[in-house]
């Protein structure tokens, strides 16, 4: 029999409707305080959680423009939005499955139509068909999660992926975070820093003591 192609099992190239960026804002649902741009972290301030309610979680997204469905997010919704979440922030533990059996669910019951210019579309509409369209990209990045990470900024928090040359990107927003926080290590540094008036104090002290503690 002739060999007229690989006989390996064909890889296709399909493109989804949501994006990668799509999906990572539906993780930063869940960030610190200072996971707003400009904001001005109490002490006191709780982590803050999107998904917490329908009304809050459709403000979010479609702040950070997410093309969210038309009609109304169900607790339904919610819950599968928390899913994804989890299986995110799941593949930022070392060594941790990122895949629970409440996400595997969600991939079985997931069906898909086919467009000829090679687009992938979930079969179903609404809020139902918007979280399952998350799941495309969602197979992407737990493919490639190597370049996932966390805003070192502690009151921040976002995850991004860094696709910096040398995957050394620290910050969600070098302008925002990244300068907050060098100012915040700066302070920090100069609190713990002795000042020069002391240090005087000590030299002048040690020069003028003997060795029985009494002066000259």
């Amino acid at each position: 029999m002739s060999r007229i192609s690989s006989r390996d099992p064909a890889a296709v190239r399909l493109t989804a409707r949501l994006s990668r960026s799509d999906l990572l804002w539906v993780a930063n649902t869940a960030h610190g305080p200072g996971g707003h741009w400009h904001a001005r972290v109490r002490p006191d301030e709780p982590d803050h959680d999107h998904l917490s309610a329908a009304e809050v979680a459709i403000r979010y997204l479609v702040d950070h423009g997410v093309p969210v469905p038309e009609e109304p997010l169900d607790e339904n919704a919610l819950t599968e939005l928390r899913i994804v979440r989890g299986v995110i922030e799941r593949l930022l533990v070392p060594g941790l499955d990122p895949w629970t059996d409440e996400s595997r669910a969600l991939l079985e019951e997931a069906r898909y139509t086919l467009a000829e210019e090679g687009r992938i579309r979930v079969a179903e509409a609404g809020c139902r068909g918007f979280c399952r369209d998350l799941l495309l990209p969602l197979l992407g990045l737990v493919e490639g999660s190597g370049a996932l990470r966390r805003c070192a900024n502690p009151a921040c928090r976002l995850l991004f992926e860094d696709g910096s040359r040398n995957h050394g990107r620290l910050w969600c927003d070098t302008t925002g975070c990244g300068n907050r926080d060098r100012v915040r290590m700066a302070r920090a540094s100069l609190v713990s820093a002795p000042h020069p008036d002391s240090q005087a104090t000590a030299r002048h002290s040690s020069a003028t003591t003997t060795p029985g503690g009494l002066g000259p």
